[in-house]
């Protein structure tokens, strides 16, 4: 499996860490980097069967098993159950051949039904036509398999050094204009184009008090079945 999502000895901290290094390696070659993360709606409940059943029986699952996984899908006419292990497994499934259709332009970085392409450019050159090609490719091959791409949810950054100055850019995706963001949420993770702490810091300073509050409620309610360590790590995981 190509995502880092459902799988075994996989979290969501490779799947930042691999787009954090991603960035580091164009730095290290005097690059800047600009990473796309798409966003999808509902793509669980967009999974083809039909296109799906195709795709397992090409991975070798035929005969009993795909009759078994087809009966399994038979009370729905479209999707797989999230939240079910069976389930997850067969939209990774479903999803797992993407990188074969996007270029070696750039690296991508999938975790369940987050697809991220991080590109390599030259500072001083228009690297726009290799971004929006790229974006071209990734966005048909979602409408070939049913899945509804939202292009005014897709975000877009430039990562760059911090002496680096920033030039205002746009890149295109299905007639639509992507603006250059200064930040962007990666699996919980507040990205800045500098890769700087500040807005993550701000962001978790920001839902502290709330969470505080909510877990002390919860720690005074169940005080018997709770000792004082246990308290100390819930306060200290949250500040």
């Amino acid at each position: 499996m190509r995502t880092n999502g459902f799988t075994k000895g996989r979290s969501t901290t490779d799947a930042g860490a691999k787009l954090i290094k991603h960035v580091y390696d164009a730095w290290k070659s005097s690059q800047n980097a600009i990473g796309v993360l798409f966003y999808l709606s509902k793509a669980f409940d967009c999974v083809e069967h039909k296109t799906l059943l195709l795709k397992l029986s090409h991975y070798g699952i035929k005969n009993v098993a795909l009759n078994l996984i087809a009966s399994y899908l038979s009370d729905r006419t479209i999707g797989v159950p999230q939240g079910s292990i069976l389930g997850s497994f067969l939209f990774l499934v479903y999803i797992n051949d993407l990188p074969h259709h996007v270029s070696n332009t750039c690296d991508i970085e999938l975790f369940a039904d987050d697809t991220s392409l991080i590109f390599k450019t030259h500072r001083n050159k228009d690297n726009s036509d290799n971004v929006s090609r790229a974006m071209s490719r990734v966005s048909h091959w979602f409408t070939a398999i049913n899945f509804v791409l939202n292009a005014k949810k897709t975000k877009c950054v430039e990562f760059m050094l911090p002496n680096v100055k920033k030039v205002d850019k746009k890149e295109m995706i299905n007639g639509e204009s992507l603006e250059m963001e200064n930040s962007t949420v990666f699996l919980g993770v507040t990205l800045d184009c500098k890769l700087q702490c500040g807005a993550h810091i701000e962001t978790l300073a920001g839902n502290s008090p709330q969470l505080l509050m909510l877990s002390f409620a919860y720690l005074s309610k169940n005080r018997q079945l709770t000792d004082v360590e246990t308290a100390r790590l819930v306060y200290f995981a949250i500040v």
